[in-house]
């Protein structure tokens, strides 16, 4: 390996967003060094370079140091609402106290690169005005969007103390499947469309959480994003860190700008498969907001990205291709 090659890290790699993640560096040129404690898709291996299956508290600095890595992709960690309310202990454990660890552990061995970290919209709460900038002061809901800005925090305090450069990304919602077909979500998946694509395919009904948000339709209404735009995201984020100083740290929202209602995934779907999904209403979730639509100007000002594949019929063809696959 010469010295001048470039090489990531990404933890969490075999994940729905991590794997479509090495597979944008690859192809960008990167060698790519995938950590993960678990096989979650097992197909992401053919885009690392090397597969380390172990928890990304226990082994990054050691990678990151052996092999004179520039960059971490820090997208390891626990991302469901519900269960954080649930079991709020599990997400402080994993996403906060062995991000705050391996930072340590980082600067210990002397470590000077650069961290990109999978944060998410729900830092901002739901009292912030849509669409939403970064310098909306909002307040999470959940244990998980707790952990994500505290997380924020944490990377920042790191990075102005031992000269990294850091980027988080405050993901809106992550959607479809590699246009490719090479890389999905799983089965018995629990966010949206997947699950109405499933109750499609196997014929059951699906449940809709929630009719009476203040929404044309009564459904809440999310920015949703193609999850191989957020991959390109990732690369762009460490091209743009190239070009900053040392002990900077930035936030962006990833996002499209327009708002997607539940009712319209159900329609876009029953279009693509050419049968109507059977559904009914349940309860809202605890800490919904009516909408979640993101500003993701400064991005797409500061780099060369941009959506292409966040339109709604993609999102939906995409899944379904990937689900019918599987």
């Amino acid at each position: 390996m010469t010295q001048n090659t470039k090489q990531v890290i990404i933890t969490g790699a075999m994940g729905f967003i991590g794997s479509h993640t090495a597979k944008a560096f690859r192809r960008a040129g990167y060698r790519v060094i995938g950590i993960d404690r678990e096989m979650t898709i097992p197909a992401a291996a053919q885009f690392l370079d090397e597969l380390i299956v172990d928890d990304f508290v226990n082994i990054t600095a050691k990678v990151a140091k052996i092999n004179n890595v520039d960059a971490i992709i820090h997208i390891a960690g626990t991302s469901l609402v519900g269960p954080s309310i649930d079991n709020p202990g599990e997400y402080y454990n994993n996403n906060v106290a062995k991000t705050n660890q391996m930072l340590d552990d980082l600067s210990q061995a002397g470590w000077t690169g650069t961290i990109i970290f999978s944060s998410s919209a729900a830092t901002y709460g739901n009292d912030c005005i849509v669409p939403i900038a970064e310098s909306a002061q909002g307040i999470p809901v959940s244990p998980y969007g707790h952990s994500k800005k505290m997380c924020e925090y944490i990377i920042e305090s790191h990075v102005r103390a031992y000269g990294h450069k850091g980027i988080a990304l405050r993901y809106f919602n992550a959607s479809g499947c590699d246009p490719e077909g090479e890389l999905g979500n799983n089965w018995n998946d629990t966010h949206l469309i997947p699950r109405v694509v499933q109750s499609a395919l196997e014929k059951s009904t699906l449940t809709i959480n929630g009719n009476d948000f203040l929404t044309p339709d009564g459904t809440c209404i999310r920015d949703y994003l193609h999850v191989s735009d957020i991959a390109d995201a990732h690369v762009q984020a460490l091209l743009l860190a190239n070009t900053l100083d040392y002990s900077t740290f930035k936030a962006y929202n990833l996002g499209t700008g327009k708002g997607i209602s539940n009712i319209e995934i159900l329609q876009a779907v029953n279009s693509a498969i050419g049968q109507a999904v059977d559904y009914n209403f349940g309860p809202r979730r605890f800490g919904d907001p009516d909408k979640l639509i993101a500003d993701p100007q400064c991005f797409i000002s500061d780099t060369q990205w941009k959506p292409k594949y966040s339109q709604l019929d993609t999102i939906v063809s995409t899944t379904l291709d990937w689900m019918k696959k599987i």
